[in-house]
């Protein structure tokens, strides 16, 4: 390996290196200062030429806009579904929010199960949407 190569292999993996420990400090700072926010899981995210990044999984939607409220955040909302084996649809929000606090990137993941009359709403919704517009007899028609 030349010297150049060399230096620039080295330069990139100082990079990451520095980014993993930023990304550390940072997790450790936010949980130490505030406490009160649900955390699940919270892990460091792609950590490529110098960008730190986290990822904190809050479990739900409430807690994704609890800190999303805190650091001045977007959430982001989406409602989905999937079909378990026995043929019953489960409807899920899953909530997120991304942004930026001191240089190191924030992702903020957290879901809720849609349940009762509001997922069957949900799903009615869908259908209804899926089978497009509803066709209407010509007038004069029987």
């Amino acid at each position: 390996m030349s010297d150049e190569t060399e230096g620039s292999v080295l330069a990139a993996i100082e990079a990451m290196e520095a980014a993993a420990f930023r990304t550390g400090l940072m997790a450790r700072r936010l949980l130490a200062e505030h406490p009160d926010l649900s955390v699940k899981e919270i892990r460091a995210g792609f950590v490529a030429g110098g960008h730190a990044e986290l990822h904190i999984n809050t479990d739900e939607c409430d807690g994704v806009r609890v800190w999303a409220e805190r650091f001045g955040l977007r959430v982001e909302s989406n409602i989905s579904s999937y079909t378990l084996g026995n043929g019953r649809e489960n409807v899920y929000e899953a909530c997120t929010a991304e942004g930026e606090i001191d240089g190191v990137g924030i992702k903020l993941l957290g879901t809720r199960a849609v349940e009762g009359a509001e997922g069957e709403a949900w799903i009615a919704e869908r259908d209804q949407a899926a089978a497009g517009p509803a066709e209407t007899a010509p007038v004069g028609a029987s």
